[in-house]
């Protein structure tokens, strides 16, 4: 087989699969030193890409400036028309991601088979087994088309000089992120305040909470609820990704529901405590095991489930869970 010399890669649209995707853009580099590889990101996200790796561009898709399977197709023919790949890369499975690929006029396009997509594929496998860890799930792709890929131990992603990106005032800090996009691992505000209280009244933390733009009202509701406003940072919607980036890699710890921001604190090496709530471990743990901690309610029999809505009400794998009983 011909060893590519310029390859494209789609990337997930989550922020935490991004993360998920950093083993596979390790091996990526490493089994291809010399290839040109451009990075397709959703666009808000593309500045999480250069922390990935050293890649030669990075190309931000807006499915508003490019609507509809049309408006994918006409994307991936500018792409196309400007530089011709020998290599071209979907880590989503949707149908879309690989029209898009299709659309580049890579001379060879990879992904899995799914969604009826495979024709617009050179290279196709079915998906793996249903509890593969995400990590593993973008790797196969590359193991797969390439048995000699190589593997290595990732290190932990690095802001230099993260108090010149975004300064924290003085002390220690605790990240508290008690937000999601499902309802199911959001945590509500009567057991956000509770956590809250509970680390002012036992701990000397300065308590950080981040989150989407979108989210800021519901973070500045609990804010205002909780014993001591003073101690608190709301930072929802006012940092960037590297700025974000910054903030976790400074903090002394942080405690966080299963987003993207679990996957990320923990890949900057911040001590993680992320509660299980709608969640399967076993797929979309933080790629790193060094101090992370995963508590889940025992005994509960709709545990572990992946639903965006709780099917029994009131989710009882965050509401059951206590601040206390996990030690930092």
């Amino acid at each position: 087989m011909k060893t590519p010399q310029k390859i494209l890669v789609r990337l997930p649209n989550w922020l935490g699969d991004m993360v998920m995707a950093y083993p596979f853009l390790d091996s990526l580099q490493r089994t291809y030193p010399e290839a040109a590889i451009t990075i397709i990101a959703k666009k808000g996200l593309e500045t999480l890409v250069p922390y990935l790796g050293n890649f030669t561009k990075v190309i931000p898709f807006s499915k508003k400036e490019f609507p509809g399977l049309r408006g994918i197709y006409r994307f991936g023919q500018q792409i196309g028309k400007e530089k011709s790949y020998d290599l071209f890369i979907s880590l989503p499975d949707s149908f879309s991601a690989a029209m898009m690929g299709y659309a580049t006029g890579a001379q060879q396009r990879v992904g899995y088979r799914k969604e009826l997509r495979q024709w617009m594929l050179t290279h196709s496998w079915n998906f793996p087994a249903a509890a593969t860890h995400r990590s593993e799930v973008y790797r196969n792709l590359l193991v797969r088309y390439n048995p000699d890929t190589v593997i290595e131990k990732v290190n932990f992603l690095k802001i230099e000089r993260p108090e010149k990106v975004f300064a924290l005032p003085a002390g220690r800090h605790l990240i508290f992120n008690v937000n999601s996009n499902a309802d199911s691992r959001r945590l509500p505000v009567f057991k956000a305040v509770a956590f809250i209280n509970y680390w002012l009244e036992t701990t000397d933390y300065q308590l950080v909470l981040p989150g989407h733009h979108t989210e800021f009202a519901y973070v500045e509701n609990i804010a205002k609820m909780v014993a001591r406003p003073d101690r608190i940072l709301n930072l929802a919607g006012k940092t960037t990704i590297p700025e974000l980036m910054a903030v976790l890699q400074q903090a002394d710890r942080m405690v966080t529901t299963d987003t993207g921001i679990a996957h990320l604190g923990n890949a900057m090496g911040t001590p993680t405590v992320m509660l299980l709530g709608a969640a399967d471990e076993r797929v979309t743990a933080p790629i790193f095991y060094k101090n992370l901690k995963m508590p889940r309610v025992p005994g509960l029999t709709c545990a572990p489930c992946v639903r965006n809505t709780c099917k029994v009400g009131g989710v009882p794998c965050l509401t059951g869970l206590e601040a206390s009983s996990f030690k930092f």
